[in-house]
Order: structure tokens, then sequence, then C-alpha cells
């Protein structure tokens, strides 16, 4: 295996890494959020309003965490060269 087919492979296995990551950390966080949510609004009906503003908020910036590891992955990918 040469020098070039290492460094691929080394760039095509850490940019899955990143996506898989980013994606599952934000996954989990824009469900806990919106687990939350529900709670919040079955027990205060009421303020279900100000609930569903604050949710969409908390998840547009979890949300962010999976658009920087795709980031970082095309970095990875065409940066170095790879593709």
């Amino acid at each position: 295996m040469s020098a070039s087919e290492l460094i691929r492979l080394v760039a095509f296995a850490s940019s899955a890494i990143c996506m898989g990551m980013g994606a599952i950390g934000s996954a989990i966080g824009i469900g806990a959020i919106g687990a939350k949510d529900i709670k919040g609004s079955s027990i205060n009906p009421k303020e279900e309003g100000p609930l569903l503003k604050t949710m969409l908020i908390a998840m547009a910036i979890a949300s962010t965490t999976a658009m920087y590891a795709l980031l970082v992955a095309l970095l990875l990918l065409f940066v170095i060269g790879v593709v």
C-alpha cells in the first residue's frame, strides 16, 4: 500500500467518522429538546406558543453541530485532495 493510498483511506475513514458522530450528537440533542417541549406543553398548555418558539430556536442551534461536521468532512475530502 503506497502512501497516497494510505492518506486516501485515512481521509475517507475520518470524514465518515466525523459525519457519523456529528449526526448522532445532533439527533440526540434534537430529540431531547422535542421531548422536553412536549412534556412542558402537556403540563402547561397555555404556554404552548412561547415553548414552541423556544424549541424551534434550540433545535436550530442543535442542528448546527451536524452542519459543522459536514463542513469538516468535506474539508477532509477536498482540501487533502482525495476526491
